[in-house]
């Protein structure tokens, strides 16, 4: 079964449930990229930010699955962030994360 990976970005998807730092700290990049799909999970997932942040949280949240909180790094501020063996199901799954500007 393919591994459906979604990072969302706009607003408009994260309402609520996650901030996206302000607009003068968009993301300029994530890996594995926004939509992809994928045969297993990634080895890890990387926010890359335009300017230094302080990410305060990230979180996958699968079908049919309650949110589940992951680990990132580094825990100070940095404009590049990285989750280590995220161990994502398969189905679609969403990262969310919530930043400090």
């Amino acid at each position: 079964m393919a591994y459906r990976f979604v990072l969302p970005i706009a607003t408009a998807i994260l309402g609520l449930l996650a901030t996206q730092a302000n607009a003068h700290t968009p993301v300029i990049g994530t890996s594995p990229k926004h939509g992809s799909i994928l045969n297993q999970s990634p080895p890890s997932v990387e926010i890359r930010f335009r300017d230094p942040v302080r990410l305060t949280s990230v979180m996958a949240v699968e079908a049919g699955e309650r949110e589940r909180k992951l680990k990132f790094s580094p825990t100070d501020s940095a404009a590049k962030f990285k989750v280590t063996d995220p161990e994502l199901g398969p189905g679609r799954v969403e990262i969310r994360w919530k930043a400090l500007s």
